[in-house]
Formats: structure tokens, C-alpha cells, sequence
């Protein structure tokens, strides 16, 4: 009968508990870290703007939060809506060279002073060179088709702007981005920009869990017990994660187990990471069936493409620099990466493009602790560190072509 009565105590204990800690999160969890993130979703989306031309771009002289696997960084931009180190008017007495590609020089995760365009400009600057600028005009999922509307539509628009180059970083996620775009239907004159509908909640549907029977998913969610149960459970798993890519990865360079460095584990990982990228996989493009069939037919548009820019270039005096660049996984996998290098380069040599690739710069030493040192971790976007060698190399070799003033 005690027994019972303390089973009973018990279990009223629990579910008062629970009650508690369950009206307590949706009134302090979800009203201040949940509504914070679907505040910053919100803002992200008000400032990545549809645009007729390039189909999105950012909003004009804006300054907003985003976010990019859990890391937080301000995008602030100028006047013709570029990435920018403030909010400002360009300067109509200034040279600019345009650098044009993806989220690698938008600079996804990272802040302004971190990313390529900004190192590209403190070397202006460390060498005293005045009224001359480079332009981050890149946007997150652009590809070779977005860019020459872009690149032709910025210097057709802005005339007063003095272009004396175009750099562009073709990426590897562009191939799959491309296969879109030989639709003809998806290349229309004009891109529709009816605004896009927020639909972002972190507690759309408080049931929702419920109903499918999900209790673990619901009380992580919906509790600040089950909350914190989760992080800590994420921690753990990680931990478990990280020695069993050092096993894997003691097995694959035989050496001992404790004679893996974190270091190592993270650039692991970071391969890991780039060859599951969500969109179509991007890995399988450069190898196999998909290789020899959609991958090929895709890189000769983006050829096509990349020609639009430079006829038009040449028509100006403009010079263009193509830029390779690899993702974690070439750097570990030879096949994919002299696949695509092999193929792309002979393809830019052809039509008469100037390219520079910076692959065997990332190739040196002990390709994980490379990785590590040069990659974002867990991801494939370059880091303070990547973007610094490839500013490097750009400089060093090829910005001298680009004075003609």
C-alpha cells in the first residue's frame, strides 16, 4: 500500500513536472529563442530579394543577421545591392573589379572582414593602391547562367561604374544548378518576383508530434528538459561520431588510432560533409553514368554561359579570369577532381578563357589537416584561412592584367 501511495506521489510529481516545464517553454522558450530564430529567418528573407534579372539578389543598402549552419553573420550591403563592408554609395571615381560566383563569395557563414572580396581589398589597400575596388556581387545558389545576366545587367544598368575586370568562381555545386536552367522554360526574359510568402514556425502545429506518435520529438521540442536532454544527447553523439571517423580513419592511413589528431578528424569530416551536399548530391556528378551523361552536357552550358561574358567583355576592354577551385571531397578523391578539372579546363582553353586553378595549393601535406585548416568544419565553404589562399593567389598572379588605368 506504501509502495503504491509512493508510486502515485511519484508519478503526480512527474506529470505536475511536466505540466510546469511545458507551460513554462511556450511561454519563455518559444517567445525568446524560437521567435529569435523565426524573427532572423524572416529578416533573411525580406533581404534576399526576387530580382527580374538575376532572379534574386539582395535587397539595397541593407544590413541584416543570417545564418548558415548555425553560424551568425551580418550581410550588409551598398547601393546597387552588393555584399559590402557598410552601407554606402560606390564611388563613381573608383575602378572596381566584379567577383561573381556563389555562397564561396558571398561568404556564407562568415563576416564581411573573412571572406575573399574583403582580403582581395585589404591587399589594395596594404599596397596604397587608390580609387580601385573589388565588388562582391555573389549570392548564395547562383550559377554560370545567373552570373552572365548578372555581370552583363550590372554594367549595362550602372554605366558611370568604371569595370576593369570580372573575376568568377565557378563552383562545383554549379553543375547540378545548371541542369535546371536548360529548361528553357526556367530561362524566361523576365524572372517573376511576386514577394515570397513567409511560411517559417518553429510551433506551427503544437499537436503535430503527437499525432504522428513522435514523443521523443515532442518533448525535446516543446520542453525545456527535453530541450537541453537533446543538446546534451547531440553532444554525446558527437563525441561518438568523432571516434569513429578517427577508427575509420587510423584504418585508412594505418596508424594507430591515438596517433589521429583532431585536427585530422575534422578534415575527415568536412569530406564527409561536401560529398552528402543536399543538392543531387553533388559528389556523384563527377564520376560514374551521371558523369559521362547530365554532369557533361551541364559544364558545356555553363561554358556557353561564361562565353556570353567574355564576348561581351571584350567588346569593352574588360578582362575575365575564370577561377577553379576545389570542394573537400577532390581533395581527397582523385578521380572526381581530374574528371572535372581535366575536362572544364580544356573547355575554357578552347574558347580562348583565361582561368587560374588553385587546386594543387590545397593538395600540400596532410590533405585532413588541410582541410581542416582551410574549410569551414563540418562543411565545404572555405574559411578566413581558404579565402586568404585564394586572395593570394588571384593577387599574385593575375590582378596585374586587370589595371588597364
Amino acid at each position: 500500500m506504501i509502495k503504491k501511495k509512493k508510486l502515485r506521489n511519484v508519478l503526480i510529481f512527474v506529470f505536475l513536472f511536466f505540466i510546469i516545464d511545458l507551460s513554462l517553454t511556450q511561454l519563455f522558450l518559444f517567445n525568446f529563442y524560437y521567435k529569435k530564430l523565426e524573427k532572423q529567418y524572416a529578416s533573411d528573407l525580406e533581404n534576399r530579394v526576387l530580382n527580374k534579372d538575376y532572379k534574386y539578389t539582395f535587397k539595397k543598402k541593407s544590413s541584416f543577421k543570417s545564418n548558415y549552419i548555425g553560424h551568425e553573420y551580418t550581410v550588409k550591403t551598398n547601393n546597387l545591392g552588393f555584399r559590402d563592408y557598410e552601407i554606402r554609395d560606390l564611388s563613381k571615381n573608383n575602378y572596381y573589379t566584379i567577383v561573381i560566383g556563389d555562397s564561396f563569395v558571398e561568404g556564407v557563414a562568415l563576416e564581411y572582414e573573412d571572406t575573399l572580396v574583403a582580403q582581395l581589398n585589404k591587399k589594395i589597400e596594404n599596397n596604397n593602391i587608390k580609387n580601385y575596388e573589388f565588388l562582391n556581387t555573389g549570392v548564395a545558389s547562383y550559377s554560370p547562367y545567373i552570373y552572365q545576366r548578372k555581370v552583363i545587367g550590372i554594367i549595362k544598368e550602372n554605366p558611370w561604374l568604371k569595370i576593369d575586370g570580372v573575376i568568377l568562381l565557378l563552383d562545383k555545386s554549379d553543375v547540378p544548378d545548371e541542369l535546371f536552367y536548360l529548361d528553357p522554360t526556367q530561362r524566361p526574359k523576365y524572372f517573376p518576383i511576386e514577394k515570397a510568402k513567409y511560411n517559417f514556425k518553429y510551433n506551427e502545429d503544437f499537436f503535430d508530434d503527437l499525432k504522428r506518435g513522435d514523443l521523443w520529438r515532442f518533448f525535446s521540442k516543446q520542453t525545456t528538459t527535453g530541450f537541453f536532454l537533446k543538446k546534451a544527447g547531440d553532444i554525446i553523439d558527437l563525441e561518438r561520431r568523432n571516434l569513429r571517423d578517427r577508427y575509420k580513419l587510423s584504418k585508412k592511413l594505418g596508424k594507430s588510432f591515438f596517433k589521429i589528431s583532431s585536427k585530422q578528424v575534422k578534415g575527415f569530416r568536412s569530406i564527409n560533409s561536401s560529398t552528402r551536399y543536399p543538392r543531387s548530391n553533388v559528389a556523384n556528378h563527377f564520376q560514374g553514368n551521371l558523369w559521362e551523361t547530365t554532369s557533361k552536357q551541364s559544364i558545356d552550358f555553363s561554358i556557353k554561359n561564361i562565353v556570353k561574358i567574355k564576348n561581351y567583355l571584350d567588346n569593352k576592354n574588360i578582362e575575365l579570369l575564370v577561377v577553379l577551385f576545389p570542394w573537400p571531397f577532390e581533395i581527397a578523391n582523385k578521380a572526381p577532381r581530374e574528371n572535372y578539372t581535366n575536362y572544364i579546363i580544356q573547355k575554357l582553353v578552347r574558347k580562348g578563357i583565361k582561368y587560374t586553378s588553385v587546386y594543387k595549393h590545397f593538395l600540400k601535406g596532410d590533405i585532413y589537416s588541410n582541410i581542416s585548416d582551410n574549410y569551414i568544419y563540418n562543411d565545404l565553404h572555405f574559411n578566413r584561412q581558404g579565402n586568404k589562399i585564394l586572395s593570394d593567389i588571384i593577387w599574385k598572379e593575375h590582378l596585374k592584367n586587370f589595371r588597364n588605368h
